[in-house]
This record gives C-alpha cells, structure tokens and sequence, in this order.
C-alpha cells in the first residue's frame, strides 16, 4: 500500500509539470588543443554581441566537450580561455534549433617580440567556474620528482602522511587524463606518476554519472584531482625501476611501466619492502585491521618508521582515504608487497572501457604502549594501560572497471563493476590493567583470527536526452553483497578485583563469526525545463538492504579435550531488514555566473529485526523524515567563486550495533551492541569561495563545513564501583568495562580552512600560508551520566617552495596546531596539548651528476600523558650518482633516520577518555640502491 502510494505522488508530480515546455536552445561543441587532443577544463563563454553585461558559462567536461543550454535565439560571441592557452573567440549565431560549433582549437599561449619569445610569470592557479587549475610549469621542481611532489608545493593542497586536502577537503579519487586509475585509490597515481609528465592538475567536485548527466548535484560528489598529461607526449611510454639492499637486511625494491598512446593507456607496477614503503591505501572490508580512530598529531604519524623515498628520500606513510573501507598504513613496522595493471582504451567512437588489477600483501608487527584516562566525574578516575605486541598478515585483492557505451547522441549506457577480496591472520598478546580507586585488574591474553571476505558491487546507467532540450530521464539500478568470514581463538589469566570473584579466572574458547549484507537499489531521474533558465526534476528512489550475522562460541571442555561446551552468553544469530523509498522534487535555476537548485524530498523507512534465536530481541521500527538540500554557486569572470551546499540525510545502524552479543576478545573491555538503536539524522552545511588572480600570481580559498546530527550513536560505557549484574545479564566486576551504542542529540563537527598563496620573489619561491580552526562536541554516557567533550583546535603553518630550477629544489614547510579538551561531567579531566612539525628538505644537483638530497624535521608534542611528550629530530640523507644517456639511471645511498631518535606519538580524545599510545617505529638504517628512469 505504501509502494502504491509513493508511486502515485510520483505520477502525480509527473503530470503535473508535463505541459511545461521550454524555451531557447542547446549549443554544444568540443575544444581541443593544436594536437586535436581534448582540452578538459576549459572556460567557455558565449557573450551577447549587443550586450557584453550578458553571458553564459560552461566548463569543458573531461573529454573537452561543452554544452550551454537554454540559449535564447540571437548573435554571440563564443570565447574559449584556458590556463597557458590563447583565447579562441568565434562568432556564433543562435537560431531555433540546437547547435553544433564542432571544434574549437586552442595553441599554446606564447608571445613573440622581435624575434624574442618572453614568458611571463605563469599564475599558479586559475579558477574555471568551480575547477582550480594549477600548470605544472609554473612550478620548477627536481627532475626525478613524483606527482605527489609536486602538489606539497602547490598553492591550497597539502600532503601529510600520504593524505592530500585541497581547501581543506580531504581529496578521495586521482584521476589520469580524466580516467581512473588503479580504481578510486589516491596514493598510487600521485606516487606512480613522475612530475615530469604532467602538464596540468585540476581539483574539482566529481559529481556521480547520473548529477552529470541532470545538472542537479545530488549530494554524492567526492573532491577529486585531474592530472593531466603533457599533449606533446601523448605517444610516451615512461616508469622507473628501482632495487636497493641495506643493512639489518633491509630491502626495497620497485618498478613501474606506463604506455600512454592516445586514447590508449596500459600500466604496470609491482614492488615489495621491508622499509615501510607503502604506495597504495589498504581495502579494508573486514575491519579489522588496527588502524584505530586516532587522532593524529601533526608529525606523529610521519615519523612512524617511514623509510626512504625512491626518486626522492623523505620519510612518508601510507595514504588515508576518505572512503570508510580504505585504511592508510598501520603503525609499526610493515613489509609489503604489491602488484597491478591497469588498462584504458577507447574501443570505437561510442565505447569506452577502463579495467584495472591490484594486490597486495602487508605484513605488520607492533608493539603498543596505550595509557586511557576515563572521564567518571567528580574525584572518581579510571585509568586503563596495556602493552600489546601484535602480527598480522594482510592480503587484498581488488578489480574495478567501468564500461561507456554511447548508442547514439540521446542514449547512453555506463557499467561500474568493483570486486574486493580480503583475508587476514592476526596474532595478538595483550597485558592490560585497570586501576580505579586504588584498586585493580589485570588480563593476559593471547588471541587469533583468521578472517576471509568480499565484496562485490555493481552500478549500472541509463541515461536518455529527449529531443525537447532539457527533458531527460535516467536510472542507476545496483546491488552489492558483502561477506565476512572470522575464525578466532581465545585466551586469557584474568585477576579481577571484584569481591565476588575468583582471584583467578581463565578463559580458553574458540568462535566463528559471520555476516552477509546484500543490497539493491535503484534512482530514477526525470527532469524537464520550464523556461530559459530554469528546470526541475523528479526523484525515485528505493533501496533494500538484508544484514545477517552469526556468532558462535565454545568453551574448551578439559573431559572430552575439545572445544564442545557452547557458551550461549557469548553466542547471537540475529538478521534484519531495512527498506527505504525516497520520493522528491528538486529546482534549478541558472543566471548570469548564478546557479541554484533546490531539493526537497520524502523518505520512509522500514526496519525489522530478529535476534530470536539465542535472545527475545525483535524489532519493528518505521521512520519518515524530510529531506531538504539546496546549493548556491557564483561565479565572476574574474575567477572568484563562491559555493554553498546545504543537505540532510540518514545512516542506519549496522547490523554489528544492533546484535546484542558480548565481544570478549580484551576481557577488561567488554563490547555489544543495542537492538533499539535507530537512524541518526544530520544537518550538513558547506561553503567555498576561491579567489585566484594570475597576474599577480595569487589564490586564496577558504573553507567551512559545519555537520549536526540527532540521534548520533555514541558509546555508553558502564565501569562499575562493584560486582554488578546489568538487565541484559551481563556480570561485570570492578576492573571492568562494558561499551554499547546508544542514540544521543547533540553531536557537532565544524572546520574551517584558509590559505593564501602568493610569489616570494626575495629567494624566488612561493609562499603558501594556512590556517585552520576544528571544533567537535560529541555526547557520551558514562555509568547513566550523559556527557559532552568539546574539542578545538586551530592550526596554522607554512610552506616555501623553491621555484629556481630543476637542480636546486628545496621546500621549508611549518606545521603548528593546539587542542583544547574540555569535559561536562570531570574538568579535572581538561587537557591542553601543543604539537608541531617543521621540517627543511632539498635536493640540489650541484655538479656533474652528483645528487645531494636531504630531510631535517622537528616533531614536538606536549601536554600527554607522562613519559609520552615528544622533541624529535629525524634526519634522512642521501648522496647520488647519476649516469647514462639522459641521466637515467642513479647510484645512491640512503641513511634513514641518522640521528635514531624516531618515535611515534599519538593523542585520542572521545567522549568519555583520553588516550595516549606510542607505536613501534622503524629507526636507523643504510640501503644501497640503483635506479633506471624510462623517459
């Protein structure tokens, strides 16, 4: 009945609007560059002839093609400008019916005089509408650097421990001449590609295949970077091929090959270390890697044992995708190995196909010191300390592709297949105490798993242009399953401190643990103009989602010398079901550089479960909400842009919060979940303004972003004063802690991001000055006492980068940031603490081949806990020699950390604790290595 009435709103609105009809044309065309290659990017302007104050504005989409709609019949100038290109005006004449300009060539912006070619200072940024365009000749940077060198030195990007922000914003796809490569993982384009090659990079918001195709921002765009190649090498093949050996029989060994031939592009790479080397982000479907939610101190986590750089020596880390599946490298020591291929090609003139290969295989050993300070309220403290020595072997195994098929100009079709395999063997021994009021706990435990998943995804689009120019129609239909598969044993000497307990209790069990989620969707598109500048669309959208899972444990039996005694306590088999369906209505307007759209949409929701099997836990729950978005953009022919994004949505409890089964596996802290959770709801709000002004060779941006949610699922935590008995069954001594889920209001996440950029001509560089300012208040309950931390930090730093030449390269870079942490229910528990990194690297080429590279920083942290305070130098040195036709091959050695004073700090701040951890790290070495650039 509800299907029938939601379809019937949905054919209402249809109607509705049907005798809406639209005025004015479409003009579309193609700008290329001198080799007929596409010029994605460019600012296309179609200006009144009798009226220049009038005027319409596209960008060239990724394959340099541009459409301006709604074009009202009369005569026009069409202007085509692009960063280190000539302006190509071309007069245009708008009748009544649609219009092909065909293509529009743009030469390369050179200015002769009198036989002499002058160049002037190319700006480091340009704004295209919403796109930043950098031009990598604007930047003088070592020959053998890397594209992530590159963009450290760029005006309102930064690159910390492989995560690359622009504007603030955590960047989550790289793609290569507008394709993907090596699927949606940042870190292996921007550490594969040599500088060299790049001609351009442009950030951008990436809509999804349906936003477009509509016009209408749907809310799901990810901050993406385009690096573009150079045109005159299109015909290129290019890599490198590295190998070093070291002492304590350290190793590194790489090679990567790319065949770029038009519209053909074939890569291969492969690598494998024991110095910390990690080129890639890790899929972590399992969760289960421990790479905990920590809040990372500016320095700490860089000084964690990276090792050498290939093409340039500096200590670095793995990247941290913004994608909750994608985890960056693990603390402590790491040997990994990789390999993957990635292929692209455009099969004929309406099919495109792009598929690509990776694995890898990490191998981690840590040893953890944590000190957790509980937030109990009055005089009452909780302390918690462990020391933990853990292994683990991780292996993954990823396949993504994408399929553009183009039937003809009305009718496009896109695939977007993705296939993820992960299996996982981790080894822990844990000794924890727990101190509280004098008196304490301790656990030994020794525990395993061996843990195998996938995931497979799929999305496909149809997408139809109808002859009335915009009225469209489009619909993405996918479906996903996830499996989790987890075998683990447990081991543990307890010593509790509670009067009814034993003074000693054991634990020796083995569980089996699995899940399976299964999804399918779909989101049906309608929209239609209603006049010049206007239109609206027409939203559909379902979804089911099926979560099962099933844990059962057993207790070893010393009479049959077997693990045949079923602990039912420790046991759950529950599932549920969650069924949405969406209905809207969105507006778009669109003026001279003004665009708004509007969306207000209805979404009902059903959940349903059932964890009757072991415990009387079924539930029935149903939940409608209203869901608005608006967006706001201006923009001004002189590269100011101004952004504003406001949008609500829902996320559900995973099947894993709601089962109510103990998880054991530390037993000091005990976890479960809560079968009456509900949805959250959150209020996110986005602003952007850019300003870049080339002829002074300028850019500043600044950012906000501001979330609220309701109903957040926070952590309550009960650390009893006595032996106590909860109403779920649990028994908890002192010494011990249960942690479940629970909804609170309250939660707020606010950040703000400014940088300015500008030339520094009295050392010939260029100055990028940021700053920043973070604040998160987030609820939580701790023994029935709701609580809230308030955290806030600003930031500001520094970076001057060289701009002299090629053979002297250097970057001089601060980074400073203080937290302020205060607590409702224990100021006692108030904690400031400062932390900087500022560090001066260089690589000079000063004669005949021989390389001087060279890494001095500074980290510094306090204000934690005792013992866990910070001031390090970390010192990386590096001599080469290079030799051969072109310099293409390079003799080095390498000192890693020279001084020995690597360490890794870092500081957590939640709802209810503090904590303090320090992570085993990799300190000094030599390694010996050859290298061979293909060029």
């Amino acid at each position: 009945m509800k299907n029938v009435l939601l379809l019937s709103v949905l054919l209402s609105m249809i109607f509705c609007f049907q005798e809406a009809r639209s005025q004015g044309v479409t003009v579309k065309g193609k700008v290329i560059d001198e080799n007929a290659a596409s010029l994605p990017g460019a600012l296309v302007r179609l200006v009144d002839r009798s009226d220049s104050s009038r005027f319409f504005i596209a960008i060239t989409d990724l394959e340099g093609n541009f459409a301006l709609l709604h074009i009202p019949p009369h005569t026009y100038r069409l202007d085509a400008s692009a960063v280190g290109r000539r302006t190509t005006s071309v007069p245009v004449t708008v009748e009544n019916r649609n219009l092909d300009v065909g293509r529009i060539s743009m030469g390369e912006a050179v200015i002769p005089m009198r036989g002499v070619t002058v160049e002037g200072r190319v700006p480091p940024a340009v704004q295209n509408g919403d796109t930043t365009e950098y031009v990598a000749a604007g930047v003088k940077i070592n020959r053998d650097a890397t594209a992530e060198d590159l963009l450290s030195k760029l005006p309102g990007v930064i690159v910390s421990n492989g995560t690359i922000t622009a504007g603030g914003e955590t960047v989550q796809r790289v793609l290569v001449d507008g394709r993907p490569f090596f699927g949606d993982d940042p870190t292996v384009a921007v550490r594969t590609l040599p500088a060299e090659v790049i001609d351009r990079i442009q950030v951008f918001d990436q809509m999804s295949d349906q936003a477009q195709f509509t016009g209408f921002d749907d809310g799901q765009s990810v901050k993406a970077i385009n690096i573009i190649t150079r045109r005159n090498r299109q015909g290129m093949n290019f890599g490198k091929l590295t190998a070093g050996y070291g002492d304590n029989q350290r190793y590194d060994a790489a090679g990567n090959v790319n065949f770029f031939d038009g519209n053909s592009r074939l890569s291969f790479l492969g690598s494998s270390n024991n110095v910390n080397q990690q080129d890639f982000s890790t899929q972590d479907i399992l969760g289960v890697i421990s790479n905990r939610s920590v809040a990372f101190t500016p320095g700490s986590g860089g000084f964690r044992g990276g090792g050498q750089r290939r093409a340039n020596p500096f200590g670095r880390s793995g990247a941290i995708s913004s994608n909750n599946q994608f985890v960056g490298q693990q603390q402590g020591i790491n040997n990994t190995s990789m390999a993957g291929t990635n292929a692209s090609d455009s099969l004929s003139d309406n099919l495109f196909a792009q598929g690509s290969y990776f694995f890898n295989r990490v191998g981690n050993q840590n040893n953890q010191l944590d000190h957790r300070q509980y937030l109990l309220g009055g005089d009452s403290t909780s302390l918690y300390d462990q020391n933990s020595n853990a292994a683990s072997t991780n292996y993954n195994n990823r396949l993504s592709g994408r399929i553009d098929y183009a039937a003809d100009e009305s009718n496009k079709l896109t695939v977007l297949p993705v296939i993820y395999f992960q299996s996982n063997r981790a080894d822990n021994l844990l000794n924890a105490v727990t101190t509280q009021n004098a008196s304490g706990s301790q656990s030994l435990t020794n525990s395993g798993g061996l843990n195998d998943g996938y995931n497979i995804t799929g999305h496909v689009v149809y997408r139809h242009a109808f002859d009335l120019p915009g009225r469209t129609l489009s619909i993405d239909v996918g479906g996903g399953a996830n499996k989790k598969m987890t075998n683990g044993n447990l081991s543990a000497a307890n010593d509790y401190s509670g009067t009814n307990s034993p003074p000693d209790d054991s634990l020796n069990q083995v569980s089996n643990y699995n899940s399976d989620v299964k999804t399918v969707s779909a989101n049906l598109i309608y929209t239609q103009a209603t006049d010049v500048n206007a239109m609206f669309e027409l939203i559909y959208n379902p979804s089911f989602t099926r979560n099962s899972a099933d844990k059962s444990t057993y207790d070893f039996n010393p009479g049959t010398d077997s693990y045949s005694s079923f602990d039912a306590p420790l046991s759950n088999s529950y599932y549920d079901d969650y069924m949405t369906q969406r209905v809207g209505i969105g507006y778009r307007w669109r003026g001279t550089g003004t665009n708004f759209m509007g969306n207000l949409s209805y979404q009902y929701a059903d959940l349903t479960g059932d964890g009757s099997a072991f415990t009387n836990s079924r539930i029935t729950r149903s939940f409608g909400d209203f869901l608005p978005s608006a967006l706001f953009m201006y923009t001004t022919p002189e590269h100011r842009t101004l952004r504003i994004f406001y949008r609500t949505y829902t996320v559900a409890p995973a099947v894993t919060q709601l089962q109510q089964v103990v998880d054991n596996s530390n037993p000091l802290l005990l976890s479960t979940g809560n079968p009456n959770l509900v949805q959250s709801y959150t209020h996110s709000l986005l602003a952007r303004y850019a300003i870049t002004t080339p002829g002074r060779a300028s850019s500043m941006f600044l950012f906000l972003i501001a979330n609220y949610t309701n109903a957040y699922v926070a952590d309550a935590t009960v650390i009893p004063s006595r032996d106590t008995v909860l109403s779920n069954g649990t028994s908890l001594t002192p010494g011990t802690q249960l942690t479940y889920p629970v909804n609170l209001d309250g939660y707020w996440n606010v950040r703000s991001f400014f940088t300015y950029g500008l030339p520094f001509d009295l050392i010939s560089s260029a100055l990028n000055l940021n700053a920043g300012l973070t604040f998160t208040r987030t609820p939580g309950q701790l023994n029935d006492v709701v609580s809230k931390t308030n955290s806030i930090g600003p930031t500001a730093g520094f970076v001057i980068g060289s701009n002299i030449s090629q053979n002297f390269d250097f970057t001089i870079s601060y980074m400073g940031s203080y937290n302020f942490a205060r607590n409702s229910i224990q100021p006692i528990s108030n904690s400031n603490y400062y932390s900087h990194t500022a560090s001066v690297k260089w690589v000079w080429e000063f004669w005949s081949g021989i390389v001087l590279d060279n890494q001095l920083s500074n980290a510094l942290t306090n204000g934690l806990s005792a013992g866990y305070d910070q001031n390090i130098i970390l010192w990386n040195l590096g001599v080469a020699k290079k030799f051969f036709a072109n310099e293409s091959g390079e003799l080095r050695i390498a000192v890693n950390d020279l001084l020995g004073e690597n360490k890794s700090v870092n500081r957590s701040i939640t709802d209810t604790y503090i904590d303090d951890t320090r992570n085993e790290v990799l300190t000094r070495y030599v390694l010996v290595s050859f290298s061979y650039t293909l060029r």
